[in-house]
């Protein structure tokens, strides 16, 4: 398989890509234009400075003389943080800016992590008020670094992505100066920087919620080494200031529980709120983090059970195409988790009529469909998709594992029952003479949307490949390419690939990742050799005649 990347193949490529993504927006919830989106933003935006106006850190008064300059430079750090935030999802995530309901989720975590910042910086105010006057100083050194940095680019990373993840961040580096006294305006810049960057890079492919904690861990204990080098000499005189207001204790006592609680007042806002907020704002956004995924990967889930049970080779074809369409996903850089756990559940409808496909009928038992016209049988294999939504939505799977069910076929021809009903038309016209029925393909090809993410064409591409490895005699290397040439061709020939966004060079990344995995999947063994004839227990064997 050949495919061309000429300087004309990318232009026409690129511009393909632009169409995909128009009519891909039209499926997207909440999606109505960009005033919608221009009326979230400004919504976030107003929001953002009424509370920061608000705040005593900006020393807003209405009665004070410099109530416009403080009111001008807000909107200018508003508005500069909104530029580059719009700047840098377009380099580093630009497919959601065409998903209204993904800036929707990105201005609601906005807003939370703006109402979090701001309580926190509040209370910190409080807190520290309390202490003598002759700690002052150390404290403002402190306050900087104890601020929640973590949970915005956090919940951006694991609902959005890791590219709209620093972008977000960044922005809110910017934006957060908003809350602090001005003073502190640089190390508040400088710090959520640092987490913008850090902290969505690695989330990256985390998929275990203790891996989670461990990371919100690690990024609490740095920001806690942080505060204890700005206070320098003066945190031992911090601590005891502190811990003197209490009971007695000794001074290596009190000065460890100080640390402690300097370090649960770091981590403890941006832990409690990332956990709670993120399933809910993955509930009402239809969005799916990879710890959520995660749950759904274990193969001892009910319907996965239920599937080895009822239908075991609809099942162990299942965990072959997600082998393969793992590995598809992850050479292109999409999402193998969730090609994979998409895999795993993209043939659940068949758990409605198992016994009417090939790979659970037992070797030499009749098969049903010879019994039918070709008709019926295209009308039963295409129900299996609209069960698997069926099934997906009882045991609430993911909305991103239902678009790929429900997509993982597209509308593609059923090849085998078209040419049998081609077939079985033209014996009836010899038997009585004419010309042959007209048989329409629009009734054998599968109601469905096409694959409209990288890992919905991954998993259709490897379902159509390991089912039909299946029928090669000779599973050689060569024989394999060739036949995964030829799926791949056709899919791609019969526009099944045209709403998901690859490119060429994507397609012949995935064609070589079928071809190097494949054979290994399909490799024999050699026959054992008969065991010899053992003496009888007991009895020596007899020596060899030219003993």
């Amino acid at each position: 398989m050949h495919i061309g990347i000429s300087k004309s193949r990318l232009r026409r490529v690129g511009r393909l890509r632009r169409e995909q993504r128009a009519r891909l927006a039209e499926k997207i919830p909440f999606r109505n234009g960009t005033p919608l989106a221009a009326l979230y933003l400004a919504v976030v935006l107003a929001a953002t400075l009424g509370l920061a106006l608000l705040l005593p850190a900006n020393g807003f008064d209405l009665k004070a003389r410099d109530v416009v300059h403080v009111f001008v430079t807000d909107c200018a750090i508003l508005g500069l943080a909104a530029f580059c935030c719009r700047g840098l999802l377009g380099e580093l995530s630009p497919a959601i800016l065409r998903r209204n309901s993904r800036i929707l989720l990105l201005g609601v975590t906005a807003l939370l992590s703006n109402g979090l910042f701001a309580a926190v910086a509040e209370g910190l105010d409080h807190l520290w008020a309390i202490l003598p006057e002759e700690v002052a100083i150390p404290v403002a050194r402190v306050s900087p670094y104890l601020l929640p940095y973590f949970f915005g680019p956090a919940v951006a990373t694991l609902l959005v992505g890791t590219g709209a993840g620093i972008a977000f961040g960044l922005a809110l580096a910017l934006q957060n100066v908003l809350f602090v006294p001005r003073s502190d305006a640089l190390a508040v810049v400088l710090c959520g920087s640092a987490a913008a960057i850090a902290v969505p890079i690695l989330l990256h492919g985390v998929h275990r919620k203790t891996r989670f904690v461990r990371l919100a861990l690690s990024v609490g204990l740095a920001q806690l080494l942080a505060a204890v080098a700005a206070t320098g000499p003066f945190l031992p005189r911090l601590a005891r200031s502190v811990l003197e207001l209490g009971a007695g204790a000794e001074d290596a006592y009190r000065s460890l529980v100080f640390l402690g609680g300097l370090f649960a007042l770091v981590l403890l806002p941006s832990l409690v709120a990332s956990v709670c907020a993120t399933p809910v704002l993955e509930h009402v956004f239809a969005a799916c983090t990879d710890i959520r995924l995660d749950a759904f990967a274990d193969l001892s889930h009910p319907l996965l059970k239920r599937l080895e049970k009822e239908a075991p080779g609809t099942y162990y074809h299942a965990l072959a195409v997600a082998n393969l369409a793992s590995a598809a996903a992850e050479s292109i850089g999409a999402n193998a988790l969730l090609a994979r756990v998409g895999a795993y559940y993209h043939d659940i409808g068949k758990l409605s009529e198992p016994g009417k496909f090939t790979e659970n009928i037992f070797p030499g038992a009749p098969n049903p469909h010879d019994a039918i016209p070709p008709s019926l049988s295209a009308v039963v294999l295409s129900a299996h998709v609209k069960d698997g939504d069926g099934y997906a939505r009882a045991y609430g799977l993911p909305v991103a594992v239902r678009e790929i069910i429900t997509e993982h076929h597209g509308n593609s021809l059923m090849g085998f029952f078209y040419a049998k009903a081609v077939r079985q038309a033209e014996e009836a016209a010899r038997e009585h003479g004419g010309e042959p029925d007209a048989v329409d393909p629009g009734q054998f090809r599968y109601a469905s949307p096409r694959p409209s993410t990288a890992e919905a064409a991954a998993v259709m591409l490897a379902d159509s490949v390991e089912a039909a490895s299946r029928s090669l005699t000779a599973p050689s290397p060569a024989a394999v390419e060739k036949l995964v040439d030829k799926i791949v061709c056709e899919k791609f020939a019969d526009g099944q690939l045209d709403d998901a966004p690859l490119t060429c060079a994507d397609i012949a990344e995935i064609r070589r990742t079928f071809c190097s995995i494949l054979p290994t999947i399909l490799h024999g063994r050699i026959p054992y050799p008969e065991p010899s004839a053992a003496p009888p227990p007991g009895r020596p064997a007899e020596p060899p005649a030219n003993a």
